[in-house]
């Protein structure tokens, strides 16, 4: 597991030296996108079935993934520790880019359930340091 750990933060180093950030953005996004399971797709889209709104939505969402945290008009995702199967064993720091992959995995469960894009914004990572994950999503 060391040496691929050491492989992801040169990857994701690589990527950071040689792309734009829209281009490595991206290409992390879409890697998370892929990795969402279908389950997960389906509760959410049963929490949507289920609303009149897109307030009951989000409170049926969360009643189901405990991970989204509603405060006000404002909705999070917001994780103790780094859930990704790759890294999440991983001590140190890695590059920041790296948790685009999660974006890109809250992106696709939302524009999914949504059919409309949304914006996620990375505001905290553990592999950053930070105590917990946050994303604050733009519907």
């Amino acid at each position: 597991m060391k040496h691929i750990h050491k492989w992801i933060c040169a990857l994701v180093s690589n990527l950071d030296e040689n792309l734009d950030d829209k281009t490595k953005i991206l290409v992390l996004e879409n890697c998370g996108r892929s990795c969402i399971t279908e389950s997960m797709k389906l509760r959410a889209k049963r929490a949507k079935k289920e609303a009149k709104n897109i307030e009951d939505f989000l409170k049926n969402l969360s009643k189901v993934w405990s991970h989204l945290k509603l405060k006000g008009k404002d909705i999070y995702v917001e994780y103790p520790r780094c859930y990704c199967p790759i890294v999440a064993s991983y001590k140190g720091n890695l590059p920041k880019t790296w948790c685009n992959c999660s974006r890109g995995w809250i992106k696709e469960l939302f524009e999914q359930v949504l059919d409309k894009r949304v914006k996620v914004i990375l505001e905290k990572s553990v592999k950053q340091g930070d105590k917990i994950c946050r994303f604050k999503v733009v519907l």
